[in-house]
């Protein structure tokens, strides 16, 4: 029993493997034809064949690898089957990649649809599905205690910052993500971008991010968009990450304004 973290070229999006009993589970499987080509050829060589695929959310490049493994079962959180259902997920997949210039293996599709807060028989292996809403209102993670992993999908990257659909439900998911970290940490945490992690590095990360949008939160109610967008990153970020640290105080105003 194993698993193995691939990164993409792309924004360093990562993808898992889990292998055990001649049986693999792909985890957001991405982003070109070629990246992905490449997991199945190292399942094929540790004697395994792909029966599942995971997905911990419907953002177009943790999905557009899903039509590489036409026989396996593509299992996800009940938000993100909708989203893949609806066409919605694949409409972005196509027209993302037309974009970036990047061949992908096509739209996704789902077989099952996984309830939250529950743990589920995928293949071989346990794999318990736990709500992560903020980075999108559709996240799911998922912890495997046979491999000691939690894999949380766009949440706990060294190599971003926050980008929060809702910084309410993004405070939310950091708030129990710490607590999880704190009394029953994994060994292993795989953020969807970035490197992997160890629990005590992934507590750190989660612990400044719940500040910074603690931070953006005051800020924006007491000088506004001006306020908000003076409020320091988490962590250095690429200039063209701009326009999502933007995107957080438009939600943040947003729902100062709703509430």
């Amino acid at each position: 029993m194993t698993f193995e973290r691939f990164e993409s070229a792309l924004w360093q999006t990562a993808s898992l493997l889990l292998v055990a009993d001649g049986e693999a589970v792909a985890v957001d499987p991405c982003i070109s034809s070629a990246e992905v080509a490449l997991i199945a050829e190292r399942a094929r060589a540790l004697g395994a064949r792909v029966t599942h695929v995971l997905a911990t959310h419907a953002d177009w490049d943790h999905v557009c690898g899903i039509a590489a493994f036409p026989d396996a079962v593509a299992a996800m959180g009940e938000p993100t089957a909708e989203l893949v259902a609806s066409g919605a997920a694949g409409a972005r997949v196509v027209e993302r990649a037309a974009k970036y210039g990047i061949d992908v293996p096509g739209p996704p599709r789902v077989d099952r649809v996984l309830a939250v807060g529950r743990a589920h028989r995928i293949g071989p292996l346990t794999v318990e599905a736990l709500a992560l809403p903020g980075h999108t209102p559709d996240g799911t993670a998922y912890r495997i205690r046979q491999l000691d992993l939690l894999a949380v999908g766009d949440h706990l990257s060294a190599a971003e910052f926050p980008f929060a659909s809702s910084t309410v439900d993004y405070r939310t998911t950091l708030a129990a993500l710490i607590d999880l970290l704190r009394t029953d940490p994994p060994a292993h945490v795989v953020p969807g971008h970035g490197p992997m992690l160890r629990s005590e590095q992934a507590l750190t990360i989660a612990e400044a991010d719940l500040a910074y949008l603690d931070a953006l939160r005051e800020a924006v109610r007491a000088g506004g968009a001006e306020a908000g967008r003076a409020v320091p990153l988490p962590r250095p970020a690429p200039p063209d990450l701009a326009e999502m640290q933007a995107a957080n105080v438009e939600a943040q105003v947003a729902e100062l304004l709703q509430g």
